[in-house]
This record gives C-alpha cells, structure tokens and sequence, in this order.
C-alpha cells in the first residue's frame, strides 16, 4: 500500500463540518487493455460482491488527455476481444460506485439521503485497493503494464440559493458581481466556465477546471453546482505517482474552493479553520 503522506497538510488545509460535496470521483486512464474480455472479470466480480453488489453497462467514454492547448476527447480504436462497454459496481445504497472499461478506471462517492462525506483519505483508500485489485489481475492475464497516462480528481457541490434565485452567482463565487446601474437586471439564470494552469506537481500541462451550474434536485428548490476537476499526466506511469498526484490535487481543490467561495457560506458550512 502506498501511505498517505498528507497528515500535516490535512492539518492546514480549510475545514467544513458540513461541506457541500454531494459527489467525489478519483480516477485514472491508461494504456488501453484489448485483451480485458468480461469473462476474465468474474474474479473481480467475486472479490467486489459484497461491497458492489449491483452491477450495470454504460456507454463508454473516451480518452480525455490534456494538450498545450486544452484537452481533447480523444477516438479510440478497438482491435480485438476487449470490453465494449463501461462496467458500473455499486454498493446497496448506490452511493458508492467502481468505473471500469477498457482504458479507465475511477472510484466515486455519491451523496445519498443525508450521510455525511466520508472524507479524501477513505476514498483514496477504496481506490489504492481496487485498483491494486484490477493491477494484479491485469498481471495474471499477462495484459501488459498499466502505464497511466492521466490522473483526475473531482469534486462536485451543491450550493442552496433558493432564497435569491439561480442568477445570484455571487453566493457561489466570491469574484462575481452584478453592476448596479446594468439596465438588464439580474440574470434569471447564470452559468461560469474557468481554467487554470496548475504548477508544482504531475507533468505539464495539468489543469484545474471550474464551472457554477444552475440545477435542480427532484422535487426541490434550485441549486448552484460548483464543479472542480483537477487533471493531468502523473510524474511516472505507476500506481504511486497516481497517488500522489490525487494527494497535491486534492489539496489544491480544496485550496481554491475556500478562496472561490464566500465567507458567507463557510459560515452556512461550519467552517472550523
């Protein structure tokens, strides 16, 4: 097992007793898998039973590599016996879920009714395991390296402003504001895209994408979705370096979300440092 290494930086990074995270996704890509058939998968399935008991085909997604000039999905070309689809596991309650397909595999958390968020630490841990899981199967089957080829960290919260309406950026996003004398009034609805260059970890070009989006839960009030992705090439194509670019990526998110978001809401959070 790779050890954690970011206890003291736990330590210094923002704290919320109630963070507004209703959905956590830790994943990788890597060099595709042609031969990984679904019947090589039984064993995983064994192993995974108890805790993902349900599983289901999704479309596949492709391959999402970060360039010089932005990130680009990407076509991919099957030759041979190979997965076809992308395979969900999920736990009983269905907020726990494993993504696999021939090229891809990520461990998300999902809020379900009102559990609390089981923090980075215990996610990270899920992932390091499962995908050792699927790394020594890979190695069974005489698959070839699992050369990672990009990491992706991602964070999505769900931010209530049904006291002011979905135009109301500004209860999200710390840097938004409205002129007073604007003859068009406030927006009924508003949407921010934005991205920046990420510096001092994986290899370049790494990036970290923002977005605020109006929606709306099934049968309540709207919300703001602030959505933060991290993504980019690990320093070493191995499990460890993938770790440890997850660790400096989840640092930096939860960094930037402290400084992108109002005091306001840290109150409405509970922040406590």
């Amino acid at each position: 097992m790779v050890k954690y290494k970011s206890t003291e930086i736990d330590k210094s990074l923002p704290e919320f007793e109630n963070p507004p995270v209703v959905e956590v996704a830790l994943g990788v890509q890597f060099n595709p898998l042609y031969g990984l058939r679904p019947i090589e998968l039984s064993s995983l399935r064994n192993r995974w039973r108890s805790n993902y008991p349900i599983v289901s085909d999704q479309p596949l997604l492709p391959p999402t590599i970060e360039t010089s000039n932005g990130y680009f999905p990407n076509s991919s070309f099957i030759i041979g016996p190979s997965l076809l689809t992308r395979l969900w596991f999920l736990g009983e309650d269905e907020s726990s879920l494993l993504q696999l397909q021939h090229d891809r595999f990520t461990v998300n958390w999902r809020k379900v009714s009102d559990q609390p968020y089981p923090r980075y630490r215990t996610l990270r841990e899920i992932f390091e395991s499962r995908f050792m899981d699927l790394s020594d199967l890979v190695s069974e089957l005489l698959l070839g390296p699992m050369g990672i080829t990009q990491v992706e960290v991602n964070y999505i919260n769900a931010i209530e402003i049904s006291d002011i309406g979905v135009g109301h950026l500004e209860r999200a996003f710390r840097t938004w504001t409205m002129p007073e004398d604007c003859h068009l009034g406030l927006p009924d609805q508003a949407r921010l895209a934005l991205v920046f260059s990420v510096p001092g970890f994986g290899i370049a070009p790494v990036r970290l994408y923002v977005s605020v989006e109006p929606a709306q839960r099934q049968g309540d009030d709207p919300i703001l979705l602030l959505t933060m992705t991290i993504r980019g090439a690990p320093e070493s194509p191995d499990c460890t370096s993938a770790l440890e670019f997850m660790d400096s990526a989840h640092e930096h998110i939860v960094t930037s979300f402290t400084e992108l978001t109002p005091d306001l809401m840290h109150q409405v959070w509970r922040r406590t440092r």
